[in-house]
C-alpha cells in the first residue's frame, strides 16, 4: 500500500512538472508578445495646478520607419489604447491630429516619435495634449514672410556669387570650384569657433582672411599656370570641376559627414516681430553684414583706381593690357577678393542653414543662375540676379507648399524665361553674347 501511495504521488508530481514545463513556454510566448499601451491626456492649468483629463476617441497609429502601417487603435472612455506589435524593432508612434477634440493639439514635438521595442517589451506610449496655440494662416497672409525670406536668401546668394561673377568677367572662366570656396569659409569659421573657442565674429574675420589667401594661391598655383600655357577655357572649366570634386570630398573626409552648428547665435527663441514678418535677431545681423559687404564692393569698383582697373579688364582685357594695366595682377586680386567673399557667404549660409561638407555645392547652381540672370561678368548684375533667384525660390515654395523639395526649380524656370526675353541678362551687355 505504501509503495502504491509513493507511486501515485510520484506520478502526480511528474504530471505537475510536465504541465508546468509545457505551460511555461506558452506563458513565455504570451508574455513575450510585444505591444504598445498608453493613455492620451489633456493637460490644463486650473488655479495654478496642472490637471490631466483622459481623452477618448483619439486615433493612434504605429508604423515601421519606412511608413508601413503596423497597427491602429482608438482610445476608449478612459483614454487608453493598446496596439499589438509583430515583434521587436524600431517603430514610429504617431497621433492623428484630425481625431483630436476642438481647441486642443499635441504638445510641440509630441505628435510623432520613434521608439525601440525590445523582445517581450510592453512599451508605454502616453501622449499629452494642450491648448491649441497654432496660428491658422491663409496663403496670402504668408506672402509677406515669403517675400522677406526670398530677399534675405538672395542677399546671401549675392555675397557668394559676386566673386564668381568677377572671376568670370576678368578671366572668362566658369569656376565650378567656387562652391567649395563657400564651404571652406563656413568650415574654417566653425573650426575657429568650436575647436579653438574663438568668438564667431572674430572667427568670421579669420575665415575671410583664409578665403582671400586660398583664392590668391589658387590663381598662382593653378589658373595662372593654365593661362600661361594658353589652355582653353573649356579645358579650364573641366579642370575646375575636377578640383571641385577633389576638395569637396577632402572637406568631407576632414570635417565629417555630419551637419554642425556654430557655438553662438543659433538657438534664438525670441524673434523680432514686425507684424507681417518675423525673424531671429541673427537674420538682421546677416542682412546688415551683407549690405555692408556689397556696399564695400560697389565703392571699390566705382570709386577706387584699382576697382576701375578691374572693370576695365572685365570689359576688354586686351584693351586694358594695351593701356598699361597689369592684367595678371588684376586677376590675382580678383581671385583673392572672390575667395574672401565666398568665405563670407559660406559663414552666412552656415549661420542660416548650419555647416556641412557640401553646403557650397548645394547652392552652386543657384549662384550660376544668379550671375547668368544678372548678366555674366557684371558684379551689379550678380546682385540683381541673386535677389531675383532668392525671391523665385521662396515664392515657388509659397505657391506649391506640397512640393517644397522642388522649390529651387522655380528659380531655374525664371532664369529660362528671362533669358528668352533678354539673352544677355538683366544688366548684361548685348555684345557679350556669342
Amino acid at each position: 500500500m505504501r509503495n502504491r501511495i509513493i507511486g501515485w504521488t510520484a506520478t502526480v508530481i511528474a504530471l505537475l512538472v510536465t504541465i508546468v514545463a509545457l505551460a511555461a513556454p506558452a506563458a513565455a510566448r504570451q508574455d513575450g508578445a510585444e505591444s504598445v499601451v498608453g493613455k492620451v491626456f489633456n493637460e490644463k492649468l486650473v488655479e495654478d495646478r496642472t490637471t490631466r483629463d483622459p481623452v477618448p476617441g483619439v486615433a493612434i497609429r504605429v508604423t515601421t520607419p519606412d511608413g508601413a502601417v503596423v497597427g491602429e487603435a482608438v482610445t476608449d472612455a478612459d483614454g487608453t489604447y493598446t496596439i499589438a506589435l509583430p515583434g521587436p524593432g524600431d517603430y514610429v508612434l504617431s497621433i492623428d491630429p484630425d481625431s483630436l477634440p476642438d481647441g486642443v493639439a499635441a504638445k510641440a514635438g509630441d505628435e510623432q516619435r520613434t521608439v525601440s521595442v525590445a523582445p517581450g517589451q510592453q512599451l508605454i506610449g502616453n501622449f499629452f495634449l494642450g491648448e491649441d496655440t497654432r496660428k491658422v494662416e491663409s496663403r496670402w497672409s504668408r506672402l509677406p514672410q515669403s517675400l522677406f525670406d526670398g530677399l534675405f536668401f538672395g542677399l546671401i546668394i549675392a555675397i557668394a556669387s559676386v566673386g564668381l561673377s568677377l572671376i568670370y568677367g576678368t578671366t572668362g572662366l566658369s569656376n565650378f570650384a567656387h562652391g567649395e570656396m563657400v564651404t571652406f569659409g563656413a568650415v574654417m569659421a566653425w573650426v575657429f569657433n568650436r575647436t579653438f573657442g574663438v568668438p564667431l565674429i572674430l572667427a568670421t574675420v579669420l575665415a575671410v582672411i583664409c578665403g582671400v589667401a586660398v583664392g590668391f594661391l589658387f590663381d598662382k598655383a593653378v589658373w595662372a599656370q593654365l593661362r600661361r600655357r594658353r589652355i582653353g577655357l573649356t579645358s579650364q572649366m573641366i579642370a575646375s570641376i575636377g578640383l571641385a570634386l577633389f576638395f569637396r570630398y577632402l572637406i568631407q573626409y576632414l570635417f565629417g559627414p555630419k551637419t554642425e552648428s556654430y557655438g553662438e547665435f543659433q538657438n534664438q527663441t525670441d524673434p523680432i516681430d514686425l507684424g507681417v514678418v518675423e525673424f531671429p535677431p541673427r537674420v538682421l545681423v546677416t542682412i546688415v553684414i551683407s549690405l555692408v559687404a556689397l556696399g564695400g564692393v560697389a565703392v571699390f569698383l566705382l570709386r577706387t583706381r584699382f576697382g576701375k582697373a578691374v572693370r576695365a579688364v572685365s570689359d576688354n582685357p586686351d584693351l586694358a593690357s594695351a593701356t598699361g594695366i597689369n592684367t595678371n595682377r588684376i586677376i590675382a586680386v580678383v581671385w583673392a577678393l572672390g575667395g574672401g567673399l565666398a568665405a563670407l557667404g559660406g559663414v552666412l549660409v552656415g549661420l542660416d542653414q548650419k555647416v556641412s561638407w557640401d553646403r557650397g555645392a548645394a547652392i552652386l547652381l543657384l549662384m550660376f543662375a544668379a550671375i547668368t540672370l544678372g548678366g555674366l561678368g557684371s558684379a551689379f548684375g550678380a546682385l540683381v540676379g541673386s535677389l531675383v533667384i532668392g525671391l523665385a525660390v521662396e515664392l515657388s515654395a509659397w505657391l506649391f507648399p506640397d512640393y517644397i523639395d522642388l522649390k529651387r526649380t522655380g528659380a531655374l524656370i525664371v532664369l529660362i524665361l528671362v533669358l528668352l526675353i533678354r539673352p544677355q541678362g538683366i544688366l548684361g551687355q548685348r555684345e557679350r553674347v556669342g
